[in-house]
């Protein structure tokens, strides 16, 4: 059974995990994450009344580590769009 799993491990990491098209998505995503944490750091009032008086006690990076991961893909993408005004292809 242990050379089964070693066998597809090793064929989802070729075919599936390592893959140029994955790692350019993963890219795609962290940009977007990045961005959109940089932007929320700067602007903390774009996420909303209840953030300002959270980061009193938890800091504003927690809170925007929180926020931004706490967001679908979808919704993140738009807000990345309507946000940072710039495409992240």
């Amino acid at each position: 059974m242990a050379g089964g799993i070693r066998e597809l491990r090793d064929f989802l990491y070729l075919n599936l995990y390592d893959h140029p098209e994955v790692a350019t998505a993963n890219e795609r995503a962290v940009a977007v994450m990045r961005d959109l944490f940089l932007h929320f750091m700067e602007r903390p009032g774009d996420m909303g009344p209840g953030s300002a008086q959270r980061a009193e006690t938890e800091g504003m990076d927690r809170v925007v580590c929180d926020y931004v991961a706490g967001m679908t893909d979808r919704y993140a993408f738009e807000e990345h769009g309507r946000l940072c005004r710039r495409g992240v292809t």
